[in-house]
């Protein structure tokens, strides 16, 4: 892993546990056991390393979805194991996302970047010919991780994902292009 990477990694951990006051590039150097001034050579400024720490969450997030993507076909079963992974592998990822997304210090254009981090609404509205039922979906996963983050509920199986999911495919069914995710484009 090349030091920008571990940077914004260790940058994602610092503020899931401790917010983004505590996000300074000493506390990542001393993370890190890296030499004063290293994470400042790597990312000059904290604008800088949040649109990393930004970019570092797309990147995860599209690995993830196209890993589960490549191995199931249906489109609910493929956002519920999504969802699930998100829930149990990455709270640390969701943590730091809402943190930044939260914050008024956070600049809005990296805001922006993070509201579409998880979930792809472009992506979304290209299952429906109805654009708007891709905004739905992305919304109805938004609240199901939401309610496990802010402590509403605990992480669910599949399954339990799945169905709300699938409800709402159904409900959307007419509008649905087809039941299988296409990898080919992130």
């Amino acid at each position: 892993m090349d030091r920008r990477t571990a940077i914004a990694d260790a940058a994602l951990v610092v503020i899931a546990h401790d917010g983004l006051r505590a996000l300074t590039h000493r506390s990542l150097d001393s993370a890190l056991d890296y030499p004063a001034g290293s994470t400042s050579y790597y990312f000059r400024t904290k604008s800088d390393l949040l649109a990393a720490v930004a970019a570092r969450l797309v990147e995860l997030s599209r690995a993830t979805f196209v890993d589960i993507a490549t191995t199931e076909s249906d489109v609910a079963t493929v956002v519920a194991r999504y969802l699930h992974d998100a829930l149990t592998h990455r709270l640390v990822e969701l943590r730091a996302r809402y943190a930044l997304m939260l914050d008024p210090a956070v600049a809005q254009d990296v805001r922006d970047v993070l509201a579409r981090s998880f979930f792809s609404i472009e992506r979304a509205r290209e299952l429906f010919s109805e654009p708007a039922h891709g905004d739905g979906l992305v919304s109805l996963c938004e609240g199901l991780v939401a309610d496990v983050v802010f402590g509403r509920s605990s992480a669910k199986d599949v399954a339990a994902l799945c169905f709300p999911v699938s409800v709402y495919l159904a409900g959307a069914g007419s509008s649905l292009r087809g039941n299988s995710v296409d990898t080919d484009r992130p």
